[in-house]
């Protein structure tokens, strides 16, 4: 029972791990983690219901989890391909047209969860009614600046 309790908590750190490397080592990866930030900021202020939440929440598991082979892809074509291979290009290029697909599925259900579900304005509203809110926005953006183009690069 010990062993079985021990392999569990360290799949659990692999993954943990996993993630940790495609944070650290991959730009795209801090993009949808900060869009999904930002999204759910703006659900959160404009109110969203449970439902909404739960498609958006969906939406970024999706993206990320692609992302996440996306880059499992290319890590084990790199390290394969001796030379250029037309088939690893191959294979990394529908890796990265998976990830731009559910990026745009995302897209298209945002539109309709912020725009048609009336989010947008109630989070347009409350920013409206509560300035700081918008300067806390505005004053976040040059950290997600940040994080998303230089995190990662220092070593």
């Amino acid at each position: 029972m010990k062993k079985e309790i021990r392999k569990l908590r360290d799949s659990f750190l692999y993954a943990l791990r996993g993630l940790a490397l495609c944070i650290r080592g991959e730009r795209n990866f801090r993009v949808h983690m900060m869009a999904a930030l930002y999204v759910t900021l703006f659900a959160v202020l404009g109110q969203a219901s449970a439902t909404q939440a739960a498609i958006l929440c969906v939406c970024f598991g999706l993206t990320m989890g692609a992302e996440l082979m996306n880059t499992a892809v290319e890590r084990l074509c790199d390290k394969h391909a001796s030379g250029y291979d037309m088939l690893v290009r191959d294979a990394k290029d529908i890796a990265a047209a998976a990830v731009f697909v559910c990026a745009l599925a995302c897209v298209a259900v945002g539109v309709c969860v912020f725009v048609s579900g009336g989010v947008l304005l109630c989070a347009l509203r409350c920013m409206a009614a509560h300035r700081w809110v918008l300067a806390a926005l505005a004053v976040s953006v040059p950290a997600a600046w940040w994080f998303i183009f230089r995190y990662g690069r220092i070593q």
